[in-house]
């Protein structure tokens, strides 16, 4: 069974992140980072919901792997530099609005 380190791992590597942009995205350092990939630090609260918004994700996924994650290729490019991930955050929520008037607007 995936660990909660174990999925993170795969979070940061699948949009391309460092332990250094995730640990500056947290104010933590890089060991910290490591560790908690390893699953030998416990991931705080806050750190949990600022990981959610970044990777657009549920707690319950990072936490048990109860759903399907689906990364949104569509908002994320590979190639950028100097990440603003707080910038890629309020992307993620402007999606996440878009995607819920899709929903309600559909049978309009």
């Amino acid at each position: 069974m995936e660990s909660v380190g174990s999925r993170l791992k795969n979070l940061r590597k699948q949009y391309n992140f460092t332990q250094e942009d995730i640990g500056k995205y947290l104010d933590y350092n890089q060991g910290q980072i490591a560790r908690i990939e390893n699953d030998s630090r416990k991931l705080q609260k806050s750190a949990l919901k600022k990981l959610c918004n970044l990777y657009n994700c549920s707690e319950d996924y990072i936490l048990y792997g109860n759903e399907e994650y689906k990364i949104n290729n569509y908002v994320f490019r590979s190639d950028i530099h100097n990440k603003d991930l707080n910038g890629l955050v309020k992307m993620n929520k402007i999606l996440k609005d878009i995607e819920y008037l899709n929903e309600i607007t559909k049978d309009l």
